[in-house]
Formats: C-alpha cells, structure tokens, sequence
C-alpha cells in the first residue's frame, strides 16, 4: 500500500503543510526541517505525483498534439522531434489522431482542453480553424500550427518550403529531358497549392506550356492504406498515363505515392523507362522499391523540433505577460534524387 503524505508528516514530525513546502519548494523550510522530511519520504518510499503537482502550480506540464493523420509517417516523425524538444522543458506530448475529419478534429481539441492541457502543437485537418477561437475565448492557450496554413485563427505557424521543393523536383525533371510532366495532389488544400505552384515556376522558367490537364487532386480522405491503393490517385494515374502523353510525374505526398505507384506497377509501366517518377515526402520505405524512387525530403523531426520551442516560448510569454506576433517559420527540403527520375 502507498505511503501518504499524511504519513511522512506523522513520521517526520511536521505538519503536512510543511512537507508540501519541502517537495513542492513552494516556501522557505529550515535545512533541518528539510533532512527530516526527505527522510522520512526515503523511508516511506513515498512517491510524489508530478501530474497532481503541476495541476495544483495551474498547469499539466502536457502539450496536445492534434494530427490530421497520425498514419502518415510524416507526422509520426513530427512528433518525434515534438517529444525531445518538449522533454527539454519537462514538459511531455500528448498524440490524437483526427483521421482527416474535421469534426473529430474539434472534440479531440475540446477534450484535450478539459484536460487541462497547457497548450496545442495542430496539423489540422483543413484550413479552417475559425473554432478554436470560441473555444479558447475563455480558456486561451497558445497553439502553435504545423504542415497546413490555419484560416481563421491567427498564430505561430512551421511549414516546409513547398513551393521551392515542388520547384526542385520539377527543375530535375526537365534537367533530364521531361516535357510533359503531371502533377498529382493528395487534396486540395493549401500545402499541394503551394507544391503545385512550384511546379508551374518551373515549367513556365523552362518555357514549357502549363497544361491544366496534367494537374490533380486527390479525394484528401483518411483511408488504409491496403484501400490508397486504389482510390482516386490511383484513376488519375490511370488516366494520365492512358490517355495523355505524359513521360514524367510529379506526386504531391507519401501518401498520394501509394495509389500512383500501384497504378503504375499493376499496369506494367516501367519506372523510369516509360514514365519518370518522383515523390515530395521521402520515407524508408521508397529505397525498398525497384527502382528507388526519387524525393524532395522534408525535415519532420525538425518541424516537431521548432514547433515545440516556439510552443514554450509561448507558454514563458504568458507567465511573463508578453505579447508577440505570430511568426511563420519555413523549414528546407532537400532533393533526393534515385533511380525512378533518372
């Protein structure tokens, strides 16, 4: 049975008041006083309770981490680099999963909140935050965005440089002699705008026509992936390479990859031999493929990295009542070129 704090007080002759003092360091205790405590704790073997401490200091010491789709491995290593950065704070993430629906996203948010969560790191699931600023009026935490533009609620926001990394990818494309290049987005949102974007910049530098045909957006639905094989990347690749005279393409995401890759083998297409192929998004499992495809890499280790300073930041901002503009910080990709584009 554990030892309570009613017990180490008995032991070590104090009130209970004063042990709370001693552990919590919240009032100046005699070193005498303070031996006596300590000892009679080790003997008790009484363990303090962090999350009841910090509840009764007015805050969790937990961070939220709200996931559009926590099956995307790009988010998954978000939250890697979220956890070790917030661990330096002694604070601790808490991970759940919206599935790309946006009304799952705002009960995972309202449930995190009675909780008493001390503040958001949000992948939303569309751009539209505009909820979050009724719920937080009267319980006002700071947020901090990632991977999507938030319309709506203004704050603290990391996104990759996707304009400049649709760019590249294209730019490599071209470099080996593609013309008729597509391009597929996983969704319409803000995020494969701005990767399409960069796309058309590189066509239009290269004094190659934009062909609103070879542009594509997928459905943007949570599924498994055993069921993104066959979903709507998955027949706008079909369409693009039986109908169109495309010789390169372009996907928008990891996850997009899957349908188009798939649509790609099971028709017998050779990669690159019939059709070029690269990815934004690297990840493990695109070197364990014939050919290994091609990837602008993004850093998520180093989003959750930043987002999880620029979240404590906030929090020391509210303890010292400063205010600051929100800052939009862009994070570098990386071109990794391998068979698939050659």
């Amino acid at each position: 049975m554990k030892a309570t704090i009613k017990e180490v007080a008995r032991l070590a002759n104090v009130s209970v008041a004063t042990v709370s003092n001693v552990l919590n360091q919240t009032k100046r205790v005699s070193p005498e006083t303070v031996k006596r405590v300590e000892d009679a704790v080790k003997k008790l073997n009484y363990q303090i309770n962090p999350l009841a401490r910090n509840f009764r200091k007015g805050e969790s010491k937990l961070i939220g981490f709200v996931v559009c789709d926590l099956s995307n491995y790009f988010f998954q290593d978000i939250a890697l680099g979220l956890e070790k950065r917030l661990s330096r704070y002694g604070y601790r993430p808490i991970l759940i999963d919206s599935k790309e629906n946006k009304l799952t996203e705002i009960e995972n948010v309202r449930n995190l909140l009675a909780g008493s969560i001390d503040a958001f790191i949000i992948a939303p699931t569309t751009e539209d935050c505009s909820y979050l600023k009724l719920m937080l009026e009267q319980n006002p935490v700071p947020v901090v965005f990632v991977d999507r533009k938030p319309v709506g609620y203004e704050s603290d926001l990391v996104l990759s440089s996707n304009e400049q990394g649709g760019y590249d990818a294209v730019m490599h494309l071209i470099s080996r002699g593609h013309k008729d290049i597509a391009f597929i987005g996983s969704r319409f949102d803000s995020t494969m705008v701005e990767r399409a974007a960069g796309y058309k910049r590189a066509l239009v530098e290269s004094g190659i026509p934009v062909n609103a045909n070879y542009i594509r957006y997928g459905e943007g639905l949570s599924l498994p992936h055993k069921e993104l094989r066959y979903g709507s990347i998955y027949q706008h690749t079909l369409d693009l390479v039986t109908n169109y005279p495309v010789t390169a393409l372009f996907v928008g995401n990891n996850m997009a990859t899957i349908g188009a890759y798939s649509c790609l083998k099971e028709h017998k297409i050779r990669v690159p031999e019939d059709l070029a192929f690269i990815t934004f998004d690297d990840s493990f499992w695109l070197t364990l493929t014939t050919p290994a495809i091609s990837a602008i890499a993004q850093q998520p280790e180093k989003i959750g990295d930043l987002a999880g300073k620029m979240v404590y930041q906030r929090l020391c901002d509210v303890k010292n009542k400063v205010n600051r503009e929100p800052q939009l910080v862009r994070i570098d990709t990386m071109l990794v070129a391998r068979t698939s584009s050659m």
